[in-house]
């Protein structure tokens, strides 16, 4: 029996950010619509959206690159997602630890 936690064995897993995002697929645009749509937020211009645990920015681009101009604050705690996501230099997206 290994003394890991669950926490470490996650954060290991996730360690290579720059990996994670090369090779994880992103989410269909027809799907981040039907979620938008259920939470009144699509059509709706300068929303303000909370992403938290934004990883490297998967679900954060396809809203940055959505028309309405929402205005985004990408929480993520791990240093190696969140460097990659700042890397993106997404539009009107505040990302934060």
């Amino acid at each position: 029996m290994t003394s890991q936690t669950i926490h470490d064995i996650a954060t290991k897993g996730f360690d290579d950010a720059q990996s994670y995002d090369a090779h994880r697929p992103s989410y269909p645009p027809a799907a981040v619509a039907s979620l938008l749509g259920h939470l009144g937020l699509e059509g709706q211009s300068g929303r303000h959206i909370l992403d938290l645990a934004a990883g490297t920015g998967k679900f954060t681009e396809l809203l940055s690159a959505r028309p309405e101009g929402y205005k985004i604050i990408a929480v993520e705690p791990l240093d190696s997602m969140r460097n990659t996501l700042i890397a993106k230099k997404l539009s009107k997206v505040d990302v934060r630890p």
